[in-house]
């Protein structure tokens, strides 16, 4: 295995530690271990799983083992072993990393040549993908030859991407795609609980009624950009805030794109608004102590009686967390 000369360190590092990197398929997992690499004094052997070619299991004078897309055919060597898998796994005795695609505050950390307000346009286009920097010209050839590697049905990862966003229950979902496709719902469900396990979809529940419409969001929010037409910048920009919100407890109320009920917050997602939008937004907002308002990049001052406002835009509000 041959390491990159230019490696952007992202915010998680390694430890020589028995380790299980898990995550969607290109959110850097392997590069992961290549920054580990770059100061490991010992002996290493890297064995990929998908590879066809003959694999060598001698130990001997080896101190660490990395096992890429591990399959679990051969047990787990006697020494220190990285394992990375593009399935949500768990291995005994291993320390457990579930890495996700770029956030923003570390991609601007990779554009540092740029201002934030130019950053902010960047990662919208180009999505969270760490290896984008170094394939940008190709952008929509590398997303979809991405896709094309998710080893799911396309048409189903298809629907999800392409209505990021926006409100269903799996039966209409199910509903939808049978008229496309032959499938029975047992297989939909399968597949889509696989998704959800696989963090490649993520779902956001109504508060307080799990059995409403649910919101599906995607691991990059720019697959959209390559299998729709449909634009929709409010969508979008949902989906980047809610991948920054990270392990929080997150749902929706009719009144707010999301809600964190553990701080009883509010966040309204309002790429474009005035004051006169925000105002009649908050209208029927209730039982919160404060409300963040995210923009692209106004910010102006809002009061509110009852709970505290906050108009911010998302640069100001990233970096703020």
């Amino acid at each position: 295995m041959q390491i990159p000369k230019k490696i952007k360190q992202r915010k998680i590092s390694l430890k020589f530690q028995n380790t299980l990197i898990t995550g969607p398929k290109r959110v850097g997992k392997t590069f992961l271990v290549f920054n580990f690499l770059k100061n490991f004094k010992g002996k290493y052997k890297y064995i990929d799983f998908s590879d066809y070619k003959e694999k060598e299991f001698d130990f001997s004078d080896i101190d660490l083992v990395i096992y890429d897309n591990y399959d679990f055919s051969v047990p787990l060597p006697p020494v220190t072993t990285f394992v990375i898998s593009n399935k949500n796994i768990d291995i005994k005795g291993f320390e457990k990393i579930e890495l996700k695609g770029l956030d923003f505050e570390e991609f601007f950390a990779f554009e540092s040549t740029i201002n934030i307000n130019q950053c902010f346009d960047r990662f919208l286009r180009l999505g969270n993908f760490p290896r984008i920097f170094n394939e940008e010209y190709y952008r929509d050839e590398y997303l979809k030859e991405t896709f094309e590697l998710l080893p799911y049905n396309k048409k189903i990862l298809k629907f999800f991407f392409s209505h990021i966003g926006e409100k269903f229950t799996l039966y209409q979902i199910y509903q939808i795609l049978k008229k496309e496709m032959k499938i029975s719902k047992d297989t939909f469900y399968s597949i889509t609980n696989e998704l959800l396990q696989n963090r490649i979809i993520y779902e956001v529940n109504k508060f307080d009624s799990p059995k409403s419409p649910k919101k599906f969001y995607s691991y990059n929010f720019a697959f959209k950009n390559i299998l729709t037409n449909r634009k929709n910048i409010q969508y979008t920009f949902e989906n980047i805030i809610f991948l920054e919100l990270n392990k929080k407890d997150v749902f929706y109320k009719e009144t707010l794109t999301f809600y964190l009920p553990e701080e009883e917050r509010g966040i309204l997602v309002l790429p474009f608004a005035d004051e006169e939008v925000a105002k009649e937004k908050l209208k029927k907002v209730t039982n919160v102590k404060k409300v963040d308002i995210i923009t692209i990049s106004n910010e102006f001052e809002l009061k509110h009686k009852k709970f505290e406002v906050e108009v911010i835009p998302f640069w100001r509000w990233r970096f703020a967390e």
